[in-house]
């Protein structure tokens, strides 16, 4: 049974179709880095996923279709968006925690365990001494690995990271990737990035899914597909491919 499958997919916003016919499946635990130009429809394709974009086609996950209510779907995805805001302060181990709000019931309180949970995960992501931080102090490097572990604490099969890295250093994306490539090979979960840094990919395992191709497919990541890949994005318009 595959982990994750697309069959034709095509989805978009009103009259702007941004993904079509789209089609490939995961058939194991993986690392999956979805690329492409500005436009192309890769956010499209995560929130079509979290049931955010209408669509037609079939997404099938761990062989069953994609079910979005809340609940069903927290114990399917985790999804990281590209733009998380806190404008209020909050101290990271009650940000963290709330990973399980879509797990509680309504009007259900966090537990001594649920907050033993968290920060044994900020412990497991080397942050453990940022728990009594206010978030909104942070370096954007930090906070970022503080999504990561809310993130994580939903435990779900499939994490969607819309551009994890972006607007970090050097050494906090390598952390990223890092925490991304382990969670694949310790865990056994499933991770689609969406990313720009194509060189950081060159160390890793898993595949490529370029989606500004004229059909997508999935490629292992390799350094001479790594290149190719970059190659194409940096030579052809979005509008020519």
């Amino acid at each position: 049974m595959s982990v994750l499958e697309i069959k034709e997919l095509v989805a978009g916003y009103d009259e702007r179709v941004l993904l079509r016919n789209l089609s490939f499946l995961v058939p194991e635990p993986a690392f999956v880095a979805i690329i492409g130009h500005n436009g192309s429809g890769k956010s499209t394709f995560l929130k079509t996923l979290t049931g955010q974009v209408p669509y037609q086609g079939q997404i099938l996950v761990q062989g069953q279709p994609l079910v979005t209510r809340a609940g069903a779907m927290a114990r399917s995805l985790s999804y990281l968006p590209q733009k998380n805001n806190v404008a209020f302060p909050i101290k990271v181990r009650e940000l963290v925690v709330m990973g399980l709000f879509r797990q509680k019931r309504l009007l259900e309180h966090y537990t001594a365990s649920d907050y033993a949970r968290a920060e044994a995960m900020l412990e497991h992501l080397h942050i453990a001494h940022l728990s009594q931080r206010t978030f909104t102090d942070l370096s954007g490097g930090e906070q970022q690995l503080v999504w990561l572990a809310q993130l994580m604490l939903q435990n779900a099969p499939i994490a969607l990271l819309d551009e994890p890295t972006q607007q970090l250093d050097v050494y906090h994306k390598k952390r990223v990737f890092d925490l991304m490539a382990g969670w694949v090979r310790e865990e056994q979960k499933t991770v689609l990035c969406i990313t720009h840094d194509l060189l950081n990919l060159l160390p890793l395992q898993g595949y490529l899914l370029n989606i500004s191709q004229p059909r997508p497919t999935l490629e292992k990541i390799s350094p001479e597909e790594v290149m190719a890949q970059q190659h194409f994005l940096e030579t052809k318009a979005l509008r020519n491919v």
